[in-house]
C-alpha cells in the first residue's frame, strides 16, 4: 500500500499503522523489520526537470519498490523522497539487510526521463519491533537514526544500534556547548613537531585543536570537528584556531626566526570566501611573514569541489602562505595533482608509513609519491612515524620532514616550547 503523510495526523496514523502489525506479529510470535529510505539529494532535481517531472520519479521509486515488496510487506510514502517498507514476516537482521541491497538495487538502476536518465541513491536505516520495545513510534524514530547514520557514512544501509541514541544525545549536547566553548575559552591548541630529517631539527609544527570540555574532559577533534561541520559552527571554530595559531606562531619566530607552522582546513573552510580575507588580516596583525604559515587540506576536501577548491588554493598561495596535501595516498592521488594544485609540499598518509617495513608495496607508493614530489619540487612530510627503524627507512627513501610520536605526541603550547628546547640541545 502507498501511504502519502502531509500532516501530524497522518504521521501519526502511520505510527498507528506500525503499532497493528507489530500487535499482530507478536500475537502470531513473529517480528516487524523496518526500512526507512531516503532518496540522497532528491529535492536537488527540481532545479533540473521541474516539480511535476519529480512527481513522476517518485511515482516511477513506488513502482520499484513495491516490485521488491510485494505480496506480504508493504510501502509506505513519508514524502516524494521518503518512504517506509515494513517486514511484517523478517527473521533476523541479516534477512533485512538482505532486502536492503535488493531495494538499493533497483533504487540505483538509472531512471530514464525524457532526455534524462537520473540516477538515485538511496539512504536506508534498519530497525526491528524486537530492538524498540515492540512500539509502532519507537520502530519509525529507530529507523530513522539508522538512516541519518546511514547517510553521514556513506553507506546504503544501517541496522539500528541501541548506543546510536546515547551517541546522538551526546553529540546534541556537544552541539550545544560549542559556542560556549569558545566564549569560555575551552578551546585550545596543541603542536607536534616537524622534523627536519636530514639536519634532525625541529622546523615546525602542526598545529592542533583540543577542547577542554567542564564535564567531558579532553575532547579531540575527531569527535566534535565533524559536528560543527553539520552545524555550521566550523567557520567560527576554524576562525579561531587561525587567529590562536598565527598569535603563537608571532611568539615562537621571535626565538626562532625560520618556523613553520601548519594548519588544517576542512572542506567547509577550503570553500568559504571568508578565508582568504581571514588569513591575510590576521598575518597582518600579528605581523608575520605569509611563508611561515602552512595551510594542510585533505585530497578528499579539494576532490569535492575541485573547481571551486583550485581558485581558493590559487589565492590562498599567491599571499605566500604555503600549501600541504594532507593524507596523501588515501583519496585520488594522481599525476594532476602535481600538476594543477598550487601545493608546496604532500604528507604521505601514517598507513603507508606504519607498514612500510612489513609491506614492500606500501614501501614502493613511499618511494613513488617522494620520488614524483622531488620531480616538482614539492617537499615531503611522513605523517606516524614512531620508531627509529622507520626514521632510518624514511631517510633512505630521501624524505624531508617527519612526524610522530617517535619525536613526541601533540603537546600543549607550553610543553612544547619546553620539549623543542630540549630537542635543540
Amino acid at each position: 500500500m502507498i501511504v502519502n503523510i502531509q500532516n501530524t495526523n497522518e504521521r501519526l496514523s502511520v505510527y498507528q499503522a506500525l503499532q497493528d502489525q507489530i500487535d499482530e506479529a507478536s500475537r502470531d510470535k513473529r517480528q516487524v523489520g523496518v526500512l526507512l529510505i531516503k532518496l540522497q539529494d532528491f529535492n536537488d532535481l527540481e532545479a533540473v526537470v521541474g516539480f511535476v517531472s519529480l512527481e513522476l520519479i517518485s511515482k516511477r521509486i513506488q513502482a520499484r519498490l513495491l516490485s521488491v515488496a510485494k505480496d506480504h510487506r508493504s510501502v509506505i510514502q513519508l514524502s516524494l523522497d521518503t518512504f517506509i517498507v515494513v517486514i511484517p514476516k523478517m527473521l533476523n537482521i541479516g534477512h533485512l539487510k538482505i532486502v536492503a541491497e535488493s531495494l538499493s538495487r533497483v533504487i540505483r538502476s538509472a531512471v530514464k526521463f525524457e532526455s534524462e536518465s537520473i540516477e538515485l541513491k538511496p539512504s536506508i536505516g534498519i530497525s526491528s519491533s524486537e530492538d524498540s520495545e515492540h512500539n509502532g513510534q519507537l520502530i519509525y524514530e529507530n529507523a530513522l537514526i539508522a538512516m541519518q547514520r546511514s547517510y553521514s557514512e556513506g553507506s546504503y544501509c544501517v541496522a539500528f544500534e541501541r548506543e546510536f541514541r546515547e551517541q546522538m544525545k551526546r553529540d546534541w549536547d556537544l552541539k550545544k556547548d560549542i559556542e560556549l566553548a569558545i566564549r569560555d575559552n575551552q578551546f585550545e591548541l596543541y603542536f607536534q613537531p616537524k622534523v627536519e630529517l636530514k639536519s634532525m631539527k625541529v622546523s615546525g609544527a602542526e598545529a592542533l585543536i583540543r577542547w577542554n570540555h567542564p564535564s567531558h574532559g579532553l575532547i579531540t577533534p575527531h569527535n566534535f570537528i565533524p559536528l560543527s561541520e553539520q552545524s555550521g559552527q566550523i567557520q567560527i571554530i576554524t576562525s579561531w584556531v587561525v587567529k590562536s595559531a598565527i598569535q603563537h606562531l608571532s611568539d615562537i619566530l621571535k626565538e626562532n626566526p625560520q618556523f613553520n607552522l601548519s594548519v588544517n582546513i576542512s572542506v567547509n573552510n577550503l570553500n568559504s570566501p571568508d578565508l582568504v580575507y581571514l588569513l591575510q588580516d590576521t598575518l597582518s596583525i600579528w605581523d608575520v611573514s605569509a611563508d611561515r604559515l602552512t595551510i594542510e587540506v585533505t585530497e578528499t576536501a579539494i576532490m569535492s569541489d575541485q573547481k571551486s577548491s583550485l581558485e581558493q588554493l590559487e589565492k590562498i598561495r599567491a599571499l605566500g602562505v604555503n600549501i600541504s596535501i594532507d593524507d596523501f595516498g588515501t583519496g585520488y592521488s594522481s599525476l594532476a595533482y602535481f600538476k594543477h594544485i598550487p601545493a608546496t609540499e604532500i604528507k604521505i598518509d601514517k598507513s603507508f608509513i606504519e607498514n612500510l617495513l612489513v609491506d614492500p608495496q606500501d614501501r614502493n607508493i613511499v618511494a613513488l609519491i617522494i620520488f614524483l614530489a622531488k620531480q616538482f619540487e614539492l617537499k615531503v612530510v611522513a605523517e606516524g612515524v614512531e620508531t627509529k627503524t622507520s626514521v632510518n627507512e624514511i631517510c633512505n627513501l630521501q624524505c624531508d620532514f617527519a612526524q610522530g610520536f617517535y619525536f613526541s605526541q601533540p603537546l600543549p603550547y607550553n610543553d612544547f616550547i619546553e620539549w623543542m628546547k630540549s630537542f635543540s640541545q
